[in-house]
Parts: C-alpha cells; structure tokens; sequence
C-alpha cells in the first residue's frame, strides 16, 4: 500500500476515533452512544487494517534486479599462450577450466601447466 494512502486512512481512523470518544463523553440521548460505538469501531477497524496490511508487506519476499557489468582493470590486449616446457603455442582447445583455475595441456609435449592471471598492478 502506498505511504500517502497509508497515512490518510490512519488520520482518518484516528478522527473517527477522536468523535467517537466525544459522543461516548457527550452521552445523553441513546444515538450519542450508538454513534460513539460506531465510530470507535470504524477506527478500530481502520487501524487494524492498515496494521495487518503491514504484516503482509513485511512478510512478502522482496524481488530485487541487479545488473552487473564487469570490465578489465586496464587495456585489453590480447596474448597468445605458449607452453613452459617447449614453447608450442596453446590454442583454445588445447585449455580446460578445472576447479583450480585453467589448465593447459601442450598438444607437442604433453605438458599440463597451470595458467596463472599476473596481477593488474
């Protein structure tokens, strides 16, 4: 529910409360008291639905969209990979993500080498 609207129906609950209490106080004649409970009920009821519609919202799991955009720390510049132990240049294929990093098998010499990012700075 909307704050504005949430705010409005409190004031007016909180109004109806306020007359309520003054036809209970007035007395009198028996439609002051009719009246007065009326009232205090409408107030009541007033508040108590905004009370329960908070309940509901606070319960509601929130959706939440993030958009994330990643970027290289500097000039993308693009290297071929060769091989530690030969030199051979490693193609695409030739290199595997395993659960340490990337790892790279020379098609020549047999060699698995793990490939290792050099820090940006």
């Amino acid at each position: 529910m909307h704050i504005a609207i949430k705010l409005l129906i409190i004031f007016v609950a909180l109004g109806a409360l306020f007359m309520g209490a003054i036809f209970l106080i007035a007395g009198g004649l028996v439609a002051n008291y009719a009246i007065g409970a009326v009232l205090l009920l409408v107030g009541f009821a007033l508040l108590g639905y905004v009370y329960m519609n908070e309940r509901i919202e606070a319960n509601r799991p929130l959706q939440q969209t993030f958009n994330v955009t990643m970027a290289g720390s500097g000039e993308m510049v693009e290297r071929k990979m060769l091989c530690r132990s030969c030199g051979a240049p490693l193609e695409q294929k030739d290199v595997t993500l395993m659960s340490g990093g990337l790892v790279g098998k020379c098609p020549y010499c047999g060699t698995v080498t793990t490939l290792e990012e050099q820090p940006k700075w």
